[in-house]
């Protein structure tokens, strides 16, 4: 199975508007007003969130390598 190289993994709160973006694995981050958090650096995507649906929490930010793709083990 091959999945997009993640180059920025980044959110932007819709509550305080911070941007806030995990650089490497296990570097979880919540934004300043403790709405959203990011976390996986550029080996995952996960998010959390206070809110029932998440388009009311943040903002997808998160880049990807321009037609870079690897391979999952």
């Amino acid at each position: 199975m091959l999945r997009l190289k993640i180059k920025s993994n980044k959110i932007k709160c819709k509550v305080c508007g911070d941007v806030i973006e995990s650089t490497s694995v296990h570097n979880f981050e919540w934004c300043s007003c403790g709405n959203c958090a990011v976390d996986g650096g550029t080996s995952y995507l996960k998010r959390a969130f206070r809110t029932d649906d998440p388009e009311d929490a943040y903002e997808e930010m998160a880049e990807y390598e321009d037609d870079e793709e690897v391979e999952e083990e």
